[in-house]
């Protein structure tokens, strides 16, 4: 398969497997989670034991966390791979964190949260329609008044132009990727290597690319209004050539 081949859309649903939870888990540092963290905080709006939604939840690292804070969180992921391991980690940890399965595009709540987030690069996955529609499926989550932390490294201003292959070390493995651009579509298809203990995986996924003017268009459409936009960690302005877009937004 060459990296300009068709990514499958559904892609998400089955990529998130056992080896790729290992490799995210090694390849993040803690101080990455902890600045994260950190930021959540300050712009969350919400104190303990407000309820938090964490969508999608992963393994649960910024889940843990703010549960080890205080606050009430539940966190959503379709990988069971994903679940499995969260679990695990919130009964090692001592912390409870109510973990559901389901699609993220599909999110139904009984009673809206006090806050959600929505961390890494989930909300590229899908076509804009779709990515429409879960925005609206995430001010359906939140409260009046509540506040969305989204973040993202798939926005315009930070990807363009796309570097065409990267590749780096973690500890326990490698990762490779080539990259190719369909610039009709704004979608980035990446083929990845990924060995883990001498276990090659091959990988293929792709990101839809928005603006940071058309993510904010589509959240105002969905019932949010803007609070902040960032650029890093450290709340830096987000402007062109930023490694990633931090949004803080409230539910109108």
């Amino acid at each position: 398969m060459t990296a300009d081949s068709p990514v499958p859309s559904d892609w998400y649903q089955t990529f998130f497997a056992t080896p790729v939870m290992r490799f995210w888990e090694a390849a993040v540092p803690s101080q990455a989670t902890d600045s994260e963290v950190a930021f959540i905080l300050r712009h969350i709006g919400a104190h303990p034991p407000a309820t938090l939604l964490d969508v999608p939840c992963g393994a649960g690292r910024h889940a843990l966390a703010l549960a080890s804070a205080g606050f009430t969180v539940a966190g959503v992921d379709l990988s069971q791979a994903a679940l499995r391991r969260a679990e695990e980690l919130a009964q090692a940890a001592g912390v409870h964190v109510r973990l559901v399965h389901s699609d993220m595009t599909e999110l139904d709540v009984n009673t809206p949260h006090d806050a959600l987030i929505c961390m890494g690069n989930s909300i590229g996955y899908f076509e804009p329609p779709l990515t429409q529609r879960l925005f609206s499926r995430l001010a359906g989550a939140v409260r009046i008044g509540g506040r969305l932390i989204l973040d993202t490294s798939i926005c315009a201003e930070s990807v363009l132009p796309i570097a065409a292959q990267r590749s780096f070390a973690f500890p326990g493995g490698t990762y490779e990727q080539q990259i190719t651009y369909d610039a009709a579509q704004s979608i980035i298809n990446t083929q990845a290597q990924l060995t883990l203990e001498d276990q090659r995986h091959e990988l293929r996924y792709r990101h839809f690319v928005m603006t940071s003017g058309e993510l904010v268009r589509s959240l105002i459409a969905a019932g949010f209004d803007l609070r902040g936009m960032y650029g890093d960690t450290a709340d830096s302005a987000f402007r062109p050539g930023s490694p990633r877009l931090l949004l803080v937004a409230e539910r109108k």
